[in-house]
C-alpha cells in the first residue's frame, strides 16, 4: 500500500535527489529534471519514487509503471543503508532496460551489473527482505470497519426505511471517522494511502461507473496507465480505502449480473446499451446517496465539506500534475433509465472481514 503525508513527500524528494546522484555520478548517465537517458541517449526513462508500508522488503522496482518503491521504515535508516537500497533498485531498473522482461530478479545479469558498478554484497542483498529491520506497523483499529459492515448489511433490509436509515448511518460514521482521524494518529501526521484495485486493457464505462460509486465512500479515484493496461487507483484514509476495495470487488461481478438480468426483461443489446446501463446504475446509486445527505444535520454537512477538501488535497499530493480526460460515445436512453432505476435499488453488502467466504451485493 503506497502512503503519502507531508513528511513522506519530503522524504521522496530526498530519495529522488539520491537517485539522480547515483545515476549521474556512479552509473554515468545523463539526468534531467524528472527523467534519465540510456547510455546512447536514444531513450529516456522516468524517475518515479513512492513509499509503501505493507511489504516484507525494503524496496522494489515495478516495470509496469517504471516505479521505484521504498519501505517507509527507511525514513529512520542510516544514509548508507538508504543509498544501498536505492542502488539495489536502480540495478533492477538498469537490468530491465538492458535485458527486458527476460531477465529474472537477482539474475546473473543483475549481479554482473552490480559488480561493474563496484557494488558489493551490501547492495546486492540490500532489499531482499527486512531481516532484522522492523517494517512500519500496518495494524489499524478495525472497529470502524466492523460498524460499517453491520450498517451496510442492514442496508439490504427489505424494510425501505430501515435500509435507507442504515445507509445514512454508515455514511455519517465514515464522515465522523474521517473528520476525527487527524486526532488519533498519536501525534503523527495523518497519512493518505493509495491502492491499485482494478486492472484492464483500457478504460471503459464499467470501470468509470465503479469509480463513481466508490467516491461515495469518501475516496478519490485515479486512472493510471501502465505499460500494457490501465489501473483504477483509490486514495483516502486507510479505512475508507479498505472499504472501497471490497465494494469494487462486489461491483466488478454484480454489474455484469445486473446487465444479464436487464437483458432478460428487455430487448436491450449491444455495447452502447450496456455502457449506458452501467452509467445509469452509477447515476441512480449516487443520486440515492445524495438524497440521503440532505437529511444530515448541519454539523455533519459541514464535516462533509472538510472531507471533500481533504480528498482533493490528497489527490494533489499523490499526483500534483494530474490531467483529466473525458469519455465519449453513444447513449441508449432506455438502457440508461433502466440502469438508473436499478441503481436506486442497489444495496452493497461487502464482507469486510478478510476471513469471510465471499462478497455479495443485493437488490432490494
Amino acid at each position: 500500500m503506497i502512503v503519502y503525508s507531508q513528511k513522506i513527500i519530503q522524504f521522496i524528494g530526498e530519495i529522488q535527489r539520491a537517485i539522480k546522484n547515483v545515476l549521474s555520478q556512479e552509473i554515468g548517465l545523463k539526468v534531467a529534471t524528472s527523467r534519465f537517458y540510456d547510455r546512447k541517449q536514444r531513450a529516456s526513462y522516468p524517475i518515479h519514487a513512492v513509499i509503501f508500508n505493507n511489504k516484507g522488503m525494503l524496496g522494489y522496482f515495478d516495470p509496469n509503471f517504471y516505479e521505484l518503491g521504498f519501505n517507509e521504515c527507511l525514513m529512520h535508516a542510516s544514509k548508507q543503508q538508504l543509498h544501498n537500497v536505492i542502488r539495489h533498485e536502480l540495478a533492477h531498473y538498469m537490468t530491465y532496460i538492458n535485458y527486458g522482461e527476460t531477465s529474472q530478479p537477482h539474475s546473473a545479469e543483475f549481479r554482473v551489473f552490480c559488480e561493474q558498478m563496484g557494488w558489493g554484497e551490501e547492495v546486492y542483498r540490500a532489499s531482499t527482505c527486512l531481516e532484522s529491520e522492523q517494517a512500519v506497523s500496518t495494524g489499524y483499529e478495525s472497529s470502524v470497519l466492523r460498524k460499517v459492515q453491520k450498517l451496510m448489511a442492514l442496508s439490504t433490509s427489505s424494510n425501505p426505511h430501515e435500509a435507507e436509515n442504515a445507509l445514512l448511518k454508515s455514511q455519517e460514521l465514515l464522515l465522523k471517522h474521517n473528520l476525527e482521524s487527524k486526532y488519533t494518529e498519536s501525534e503523527e501526521e495523518e497519512k493518505i494511502v493509495l491502492k491499485r484495485i482494478l486492472k484492464q486493457k483500457k478504460e471503459n464505462a464499467k470501470m468509470r461507473s465503479i469509480a463513481r460509486i466508490l467516491e461515495t465512500f469518501f475516496v478519490n479515484t485515479v486512472y493510471h496507465r501502465g505499460k500494457d493496461a490501465i489501473y483504477l487507483e483509490i486514495l483516502g484514509s486507510r479505512v475508507n480505502v479498505e472499504i472501497a476495495e471490497y465494494v469494487a470487488a462486489v461491483l466488478q461481478e454484480e454489474l455484469e449480473k445486473l446487465w444479464n438480468t436487464a437483458q432478460k426483461h428487455s430487448q436491450l443489446k449491444g455495447m452502447v446499451a450496456k455502457n449506458s446501463f452501467f452509467q445509469g446504475i452509477a447515476k441512480g446509486y449516487c443520486n440515492k446517496v445524495q438524497a440521503l445527505k440532505r437529511e444530515y444535520r448541519s454539523e455533519v454537512s459541514s464535516a462533509l465539506m472538510v472531507i471533500e477538501k481533504k480528498l482533493m488535497d490528497a489527490k494533489e499530493m499523490a499526483y500534483p500534475r494530474l490531467s483529466t480526460s473525458r469519455s465519449s460515445g453513444g447513449c441508449c436512453r432506455e438502457s440508461s433509465l433502466l440502469g438508473e432505476k436499478m441503481g436506486r435499488q442497489l444495496s452493497i453488502n461487502p464482507a469486510i472481514n478478510r476471513s469471510s467466504t465471499g462478497l455479495g451485493a443485493l437488490l432490494t
